[in-house]
């Protein structure tokens, strides 16, 4: 089976609170209650809440814990379960659900919050230092208390408790950063420079927001080469900002904070973006929503926030964020191509040709606009039309392209074979071979497609062997290996093969129907016309299918 390109190319609540601080358990303590007439009963609330939290629907989860939170209000933990689910959803239950809270970590996240929206710093500076000193909110807790001091006046007071932590693992370069970003708000460059240069040496490979942050400042002391230089090693580091560098570089002469408000928010982006382990992604996803509650054009949260929603399996709300990016952002590029891409796998993609064809137009030495637009064409059947924009990206890379340009020939025999060029297709995949050497993808669809023409079949299988001994868990290759060996004659063995191959891909109708076809060369043909007709359920391509209806129509004929 061939491995489409766009697979080669981009391969509880309670929980959450735990992280912050203790837990009890669910409702099981609480007395049960019985609603009025019409209304759930606080087990069916609290159960029914549960589910739509863990099949994503965190609206309806919070409304469905409102309910039982209102049957029984005096219960701690249903009360932070619901809160975590408010937060989730974006609720505007949860500041009075933090209320009722008290030292609970996200709670005070919350009330300070709310008291720097409100303009009352000084206030959110004396909420924000009840959070426990250890754990993670004893990462953060430093940095939300120093900003709420530089907004209630309090410079001096705000560097000095930063400085005091700058050597502490492992946040101790952060604190710098922010000490040099609240030095630098209150115009105090020579104090704030220091910090900056601390901060820096510190990354080897600077993070975008750390590289805004000191090329802004360089800019500023009028060292506009140093910020460019900057800005230039991070884009290296960071392949995919580099549609965002030359705006970048324009941008740097605006100060990245412009208040103690915005100083705060980049906490919770730092925080956010600091801790990555599977069972923190819900913890991440309200710390960057309480930074873009404080800041909304802060737009490197976004672009964190649609990550985590994609690894949540949420990709129309990943792709509903980036869309409020706009073209004057500097980071408009990199959100474009992000949104392309999670379009173009929810087969959606078409509406954003016209943005990546501008992309293309204003950044000439950049390949990554016309290869997303290749995709999205060659995903959507207009073959030619991807084989055009493939060509196009190869031409920008001149004669001796880069190792990594072996999937944009791969991308182009793709469309080559569908057009039914197979000697160009052919010719690409070996270019795509010469440049990456033992690539499994490009081994497969060698491998099979000799397979389908019924030529040099030992050849084909012993691709397919290396590219399986490179990903020998991917069901395609197992699948393309299954296939090889029915025509090559060697049943019993292909039967083997093509059962692995099924167990790996499940839910592959073309995976299924080649296990139907060694059925039917196996003589067994109940099974065979079984598996066709699971095959067909599975929903395959319009080829595909009109293959498996006549193999059941011969079985029928000949039945």
């Amino acid at each position: 089976m061939m491995i489409p390109a766009s697979k080669a190319l981009r391969r509880a609540a309670c929980s959450l609170v735990l992280l912050l601080s203790s837990c009890a358990g669910g409702v099981a303590g609480s007395a049960p209650a019985t609603a009025g007439p019409g209304t759930m009963s606080l087990y069916g609330a609290f159960m029914a809440g549960n589910y739509a939290a863990g099949t994503g629907h965190e609206a309806a989860a919070a409304r469905l814990f409102a309910q039982a939170i209102a049957l029984d209000p005096g219960n701690q933990a249903l009360l932070r379960q619901g809160f975590v689910t408010a937060l989730l959803a974006g609720s505007p239950n949860a500041p009075a659900l933090a209320a009722k809270l008290g030292t609970d970590p996200l709670a005070i996240m919350v009330r300070g919050n709310a008291m720097m929206q409100a303009g009352d710093d000084a206030k959110a500076a004396a909420i924000f230092a009840t959070m426990a000193p250890d754990g993670v909110t004893g990462l953060i807790r430093p940095l939300l208390v120093a900003w709420a001091e530089t907004g209630a006046g309090e410079t001096d007071r705000a560097i000095e408790l930063l400085q005091g932590l700058e050597t502490t693992p492992p946040f101790g370069p952060v604190y710098a950063l922010n000490a040099g970003l609240i030095a630098d708000l209150a115009g105090r460059a020579v104090q704030a420079a220091p910090f900056y240069a601390q901060a820096e040496q510190a990354f080897q490979a600077p993070n975008l927001r750390l590289a805004e942050a000191i090329a802004s400042f360089q800019a500023r002391q009028g060292h506009r080469d140093r910020a460019d230089a900057l800005l230039v090693r991070m884009v290296a580091s960071h392949p995919d900002l580099s549609l965002a560098l030359r705006a970048l570089e324009q941008d740097a002469a605006n100060p990245m904070i412009g208040s103690a408000k915005d100083g705060v928010a980049e906490a919770y982006l730092t925080l956010a973006g600091s801790i990555n382990q599977p069972q923190q992604v819900l913890l991440r996803q309200i710390l960057l929503g309480f930074a873009l509650g404080l800041r909304p054009d802060l737009t490197a949260a976004r672009l964190v926030r649609a990550d985590l929603d994609i690894a949540l399996k949420h990709p129309e709300n990943a792709a509903a964020d980036l869309a409020k990016i706009g073209p004057d952002d500097p980071l408009y590029g990199p959100a474009v191509m992000q949104r392309g891409q999670i379009l173009d796998g929810l087969g959606q993609g078409a509406p954003l040709l016209p943005a990546l064809a501008a992309l293309a137009k204003a950044h000439p030495h950049n390949t990554a606009p016309l290869t997303l637009a290749a995709d999205i064409e060659r995903d959507a059947g207009h073959f030619q039309a991807a084989r055009s924009l493939y060509s196009r990206a190869l031409a920008r890379l001149g004669p001796n392209p880069p190792g990594n340009a072996w999937a944009l020939y791969y991308g182009r025999a793709i469309a080559e074979d569908k057009l039914n060029d197979w000697p160009a297709a052919e010719a690409d995949l070996h270019r795509a071979l010469a440049l990456q050497p033992g690539q499994p993808f490009v081994l497969n669809y060698l491998g099979y497609s000799d397979a389908l023409h019924g030529v040099h079949l030992a050849q084909a299988q012993a691709m397919i062997e290396q590219a399986l001994q490179v990903d020998p868990n991917e069901g395609a290759i197992i699948d393309s290996l299954g296939y090889v060996l029915l025509r090559r004659g060697k049943i019993a063995e292909a039967m083997k093969v093509q059962i692995r191959a099924v167990q790996a891909a499940p839910d592959d109708a073309e995976v299924n129907a080649h296990l139907a076809d060694i059925f039917a060369a196996a003589g067994n043909r109940l099974a065979a016309r079984n598996q066709w007709a699971r095959a067909l359920a599975l929903h395959p391509d319009k080829a595909e299918a009109a293959k498996i209806e006549a193999h059941l129509k011969h079985e029928a004929a000949g039945s």
